[in-house]
């Protein structure tokens, strides 16, 4: 028997529209995942510059889900460097709700660099995010001594400088 036969020369061939049918859907199959990835990666979504920032803020300033604004008065401690957006001013400010009125318990105001304010101002005393800044907010629980926690807001004020 001749192994020279017509069947055994067409072994291992692919007619060629079932080979760009299979490339097509690679293709399509590979854009579908960038897409999905687009939606699933930080950083990567459409959302706002201070969207971001308030949601990487807040997981900073966070322990345990409760911000303790007992233990540190400072924010600029606790807020990383990353967590802000690159070449902007960012105001940050946690309040709570005490006695029917809104009260400050801590804020911060961070330079273009990613570096807290340079101008010593007491907490509370920050004027607060200008009028063209985008405004984020989070409600927070806040713990203004040992066991006492309140519902609070987290505000993320970004500008350009």
């Amino acid at each position: 028997m001749s192994r020279s036969s017509p069947s055994n020369g067409r072994r291992g061939q692919t007619e060629p529209l079932a080979a760009l049918v299979a490339v097509s859907a690679l293709i399509v199959g590979i854009g579908l995942y960038g897409l999905y990835l687009t939606d699933t990666l930080p950083g990567t979504t459409d959302r706002t510059t201070e969207e971001t920032a308030v949601t990487r803020i807040k997981g900073d300033i966070e322990t345990d889900g409760v911000v303790r604004s007992y233990d540190h008065d400072e924010l600029e401690a606790l807020i990383e460097t990353e967590s802000l957006p690159h070449g902007r001013n960012v105001y940050v400010q946690v309040t709570v709700v005490d006695d029917g009125r809104e009260t400050v318990v801590a804020d911060a105001l961070f330079e273009t660099d990613g570096q807290p304010n340079r101008d010593p101002i007491e907490s509370g005393e920050l004027e607060g995010p200008p009028a063209e800044a985008g405004v984020a907010t989070r409600p927070v629980a806040v713990a203004t001594r040992p066991g006492a926690v309140r519902g609070g807001t987290l505000l993320v004020g970004v500008w350009n400088g």
